[in-house]
């Protein structure tokens, strides 16, 4: 434990994260009488923890996947304080005094340096309290290492764009001050020009820079940058990242410290939060379900608010995911040698596989805790056409690693098509059926598809859909639904698809489900016109029954699925980078 004479900024070659006291994840049951301008930190009443997201040093990931054994906790103190490290056990949430310090800094400020070795087992954090403390201030505090780390590195960042200039102009003045040593490179699918548009936000010292090309999707535009990047040969790691997310201002020197304290190859994926619900986790990684490409995240199955020391405590513990998603993503350069390039699909799923890809290479995923996006929800982008990527993507991904059999493969696919079928999702059930076509056309055509398939296919799944909202008229209240379950479920849905086929429906009026209620086949009432409603009360869809539709439906799924069973475990070729070493 030291105290000297400091300035007000952390050595930048020791430091491993700053402490930053963030509006957005701040504990209000641990923060109080706390508040942040310019970097400083002042006391108010009680004790204070700095036990937060990005406060809190996640010890068990540094021992786990580093080779940092002390750590440091550094910060000026202005006036009188009593300031603590603790180890927090985020399995029993005990807590335990590591190390201590009490005086008074005075007006020129003193430098408190609290010391620790990394613990040797377990899953815990090391955070910080202030208590004692009588009208005094906290400037540029950090955990820090006691040593330069073994390696430099040099990031090499990716961000693919279309059309999302406004988040891209926030992220760029965010990540301006942070590229001192990095490089970013934006791949833009939109209108031309958008350096020039965005020149105010990227001043010209900034190493940005912008390339225009035809829109190959989130697939080819990250594997563009990743190219560029190794091609360069400047790089040491690669970061990939959404264009509709928002980041912390010192997310590129976190994720450079850890690449830069690493014993062993591996990647770091970003947690994702709630764009809207800022302290809700998302996702912290994901997993493959057993025998298939659905996914699991990594969260509690009740949620985890980070706002709470328990939601901390979830993202201490050790979570091995088997692929991160590409909201932010950091993987080594030489990674492209071992296992190529990203599958050409466009969009969706290419995070998945690629992953898996690298887990299966001995490359896996980490996800960090303290490197972390804000993302708008996926549940407000959801869309039918989603549906033709998820099921090509899946098989392509599928014939690659051989996850799934045919037969249960089959058993997969038809038990979605019939969960839309008798939900009247014509137009879901219709890119599904697209899906599994267009992998029986090859991985050839996968590989051609661009941005004018897309747009057919927009509007070839939208067609139902836009019909059924054309001709809703007069719309009547639906009462709170009630489900079927168990053996009469089985049966009901059954009996409902033959009479779907068999026994021409009367049409109705139609029907208004309560706000935000999802619409199911498996409700008792089923009308022949459903709509749905999001939670204000506009008007989300439109499903309405149509006898000749669902004929037409079952009969393209059935030549779809006879055609995937001939070339289910067909070859895929997967594109490598060009030899350069």
């Amino acid at each position: 434990m030291t105290m000297t004479t400091a300035g007000n900024e952390l050595a930048d070659n020791l430091c491993l994260m700053r402490c930053l006291m963030s509006p957005d994840l701040a504990q209000p049951s641990l923060l109080k009488g706390w508040s942040a301008e310019e970097g400083a930190l002042y006391c108010g009443e009680g004790a204070q923890r700095l036990g937060g997201l990005f406060d809190a040093f996640f010890e068990s990931y540094w021992r786990e996947f580093s080779s940092l054994r002390q750590v440091e906790w550094r910060g000026t103190l202005y006036g009188a304080a009593r300031v603590t490290l603790l180890r927090r056990d985020a399995e029993s949430r005990d807590e335990q005094v590591l190390a201590q310090w009490c005086g008074h800094g005075g007006d020129e400020g003193a430098l408190v340096v609290l010391s620790v070795p990394l613990a040797e087992a377990g899953e815990s954090s090391l955070q910080i309290e202030i208590d004692d403390a009588r009208g005094a201030t906290l400037r540029a505090m950090g955990w820090c290492a006691p040593v330069p780390p073994p390696r430099q590195v040099r990031l090499g960042l990716v961000i693919t764009t279309y059309e999302r200039e406004a988040f891209l102009r926030e992220n760029l003045k965010k990540l301006a001050g942070q590229l001192s040593d990095h490089e970013l490179l934006i791949v833009n699918h939109g209108a031309p020009g958008l350096g020039e548009r965005l020149s105010d936000a990227a001043p010209s010292h900034m190493p940005v820079r912008f390339i225009d090309q035809e829109n190959r999707g989130g697939a080819g535009g990250f594997t563009r940058g990743m190219l560029e990047h190794y091609c360069a040969e400047r790089a040491s790691h690669i970061i990939l990242m959404d264009d509709d997310i928002d980041l912390p201002t010192d997310i590129v020197p976190r994720m450079a410290a850890i690449l830069a304290w690493s014993d062993k190859p591996f990647c770091v994926g970003g947690a994702m939060f709630d764009y809207h619900a800022r302290s809700h986790l998302f996702s912290a990684g994901d997993y493959l379900q057993p025998g298939g490409f659905g996914i699991h995240h990594v969260a509690p199955k009740g949620g985890c608010d980070v706002a709470d020391a328990t939601g901390v405590d979830f993202l201490a513990r050790i979570h091995k995911p088997d692929f991160n998603g590409w909201w932010c993503f950091a993987l080594p350069l030489e990674a492209l040698d071992i296992v190529g390039l990203p599958m050409p699909c466009f969009i969706r799923g290419d995070d998945v596989e690629y992953g898996y890809r690298l887990k299966r290479a001995g490359l896996p995923t980490v996800g960090w805790p303290g490197i972390a996006v804000w993302h708008l929800p996926f549940a407000a982008k959801s869309a039918a056409w989603h549906m033709f990527y998820d099921r090509r993507n899946s098989l392509f991904a599928n014939a690659i690693h051989r996850r799934v059999g045919r037969s249960a493969a089959i058993r997969k696919l038809l038990a979605g098509f019939y969960h839309h079928l008798l939900r009247y999702d014509y137009d879901r059930v219709r890119a599904m059926t697209l899906g599994i076509c267009a992998f029986n056309a090859g991985p050839a055509a996968m590989a051609a598809w661009t941005y004018r398939e897309h747009n057919a296919l927009l509007a070839d799944t939208r067609r139902h859909g836009d019909a059924a909202l054309a001709s809703i008229g007069t719309v009547h209240s639906m009462a709170e639904p009630r489900r079927l379950h168990g053996l009469r479920r089985s049966l009901t849905m059954k009996g409902r698809l033959l009479a779907d086929l068999l026994l021409p429906r009367r049409k109705t009026a139609a029907l208004s489900l309560p706000p935000d209620t999802v619409w199911r086949p498996d409700y008792v009432s089923r009308p022949s016109f459903v709509v749905e409603h999001d939670k204000d009360g506009n008007i989300r869809g439109a499903f309405r029954y149509d006898r000749w539709a669902t004929w037409r439906a079952l009969w393209l799924c059935a030549c779809a699925l006879t055609g995937m069973m001939r070339y289910f475990a067909q070859p895929v070729p997967l594109a490598h980078v060009p030899k350069l070493r």
